[in-house]
């Protein structure tokens, strides 16, 4: 469920103000290297005479305390992106980076009452788990547990999950053990995340098991409006993915995009098995055949489907793919060249790089709309597409004027109208869509706008 802005504003505001406060253990020559590498505005060491009093030198603390007052609010979420990628934070701020980003996204809310209904329903097999190492590293990776209060030695807080989960399986019910461990009341897309790791193959290697317990938690997953989909295998086990209902169900098959002009041309070779065929050479559209699994689109993996394509070292289709991307985005306006090449400039050193697909069909139809009418479809090519990991289809588009006024350039409530038709009906068929102004787009604003949105699109993309 999304926070409540004001007060989702201020906990943004003061993890900033954590975030940039710990970086005070680093030297004064550290502080230029990581306010550089953070995206902040860190004042030198020595500043400018004649623009700080007589010129004494800052202390760190000073220095930190003028970069966080030098960030906008709207930039908190930002930043503290930006620390989740590059910040080598401990686990804690880690996982409170995360919630304070996923509390921002429209998920369904997951009550107390669903949680213990789960842990009831796992509560029927005789463990929750076939290996416990990999039970132990999910609940290390997701819930922070507090160390004893009263110890005159270090001791590890995992310990009592070690000892009533593995060295006395049975001393916990699942559902105390959810709540040992914060699963009852922690963020709602952190438990998704826990639930797919309990399903997996690293806790429970055994297939037939995998899907008792899919079956078992998915009727009460639907009440809360979500749905345990396969969306792939992993060493031979299949993979599980908890979305949203309205999310699609299956991985994408089939990517016609790049387009250069006019509608590709289809036909259905088999109509029993769905086979389509593409009968628009690649001068035309280019077609990505490759069935795109759980892990998302990346763009090494474009550019390894062309090169192969293409029978052409993996170097020259690079180039070669580069080139047709800037081409279409050109052709088509300054604003989606200019995402395009802000976004690949952006993502370069980052780790998947995921692919941003330009000029995407999302609906074919041999009949024009002009001849279709009322019942055309909307939004028939998307400006850009990414497939990100867990089935998320992200849609960017970038407003012209051909979005809300006519060819006269006169405002028009239709053509408005339907613009925000077609992103309805993206989001109820699971898509997310995301829109730019073209404003945003322009020379002077275009690398720190498509910054700032994948810094929080991707903030939880690079975490294994």
């Amino acid at each position: 469920m999304a926070a409540d802005p004001i007060e989702a504003n201020i906990d943004a505001r003061e993890l900033t103000r954590e975030l940039v406060s710990g970086l005070h253990h680093l030297r004064h020559v550290d502080l230029d290297k990581a306010g550089t590498a953070l995206g902040l505005v860190i004042p030198p060491e020595h500043p400018d005479p004649s623009q700080v009093g007589e010129g004494k030198p800052l202390s760190k603390r000073q220095r930190l305390d003028m970069a966080f007052d030098a960030i906008a609010p709207s930039d908190y979420e930002a930043v503290c992106a930006s620390f989740l990628k590059h910040g080598d934070l401990t686990i804690e701020l880690s996982n409170r980076v995360e919630d304070l980003l996923w509390s921002r996204e429209n998920w369904p809310q997951i009550t107390a009452r669903t949680r213990r209904e789960v842990a009831e329903a796992l509560d029927a097999f005789d463990a929750i788990w076939l290996e416990a190492d990999g039970l132990l590293n999910l609940v290390k990776r997701h819930w922070v547990l507090p160390s004893p209060e009263w110890s005159f030695e270090p001791t590890d807080p995992y310990e009592p999950v070690v000892r009533h989960m593995f060295r006395f399986p049975g001393d916990w019910t699942t559902l105390q053990f959810f709540k040992e461990i914060g699963a009852l009341n922690g963020g709602d897309r952190r438990f998704v995340l826990f639930l797919e790791g309990l399903l997996s193959a690293s806790v429970n290697p055994r297939e037939a098991r995998q899907r008792e317990m899919v079956a078992a938690i998915s009727p009460i997953l639907a009440r809360a409006g979500l749905k345990v989909t396969e969306s792939g295998t992993n060493d031979g086990y299949p993979t599980f993915t908890i979305v949203a209902l309205g999310t699609r169900p299956r991985p994408a098959q089939l990517i016609l995009f790049a387009g250069r002009h006019g509608k590709p041309a289809l036909r259905l070779r088999d109509v029993l098995d769905q086979s389509i065929e593409i009968l628009t050479g690649d001068d035309a559209v280019l077609t990505y055949d490759v069935p795109v699994g759980d892990r998302g689109l990346t763009w090494r993996d474009v550019e390894s489907w062309w090169s192969h394509r293409k029978g052409i070292p993996a170097d020259q289709a690079k180039l070669e793919l580069w080139r047709r991307l800037v081409t279409v985005c050109a052709d088509a306006s300054p604003a989606q060249h200019a995402l395009l090449v802000a976004y690949y400039d952006y993502a370069k050193d980052h780790d998947p790089l995921f692919a941003l697909l330009p000029e995407v069909w999302l609906h074919w139809d041999p009949i024009s709309r002009r001849q279709r009418g009322e019942d055309a479809f909307l939004n028939q090519r998307m400006d850009f597409l990414m497939l990100l990991p867990g089935l998320r289809r992200v849609v960017l588009e970038v407003d012209g004027e051909q979005h809300y006024a006519t060819p006269s350039r006169q405002p028009s409530p239709r053509i408005y109208s339907e613009t925000t038709r077609g992103d309805r009906d993206l989001r109820l068929a699971g898509y997310e869509v995301y829109r730019f102004s073209g404003y945003e787009l322009s020379e002077d604003r275009a690398t720190k706008t498509v910054s700032d949105f994948f810094d929080r699109l991707l903030a939880g993309s690079y975490r294994a």
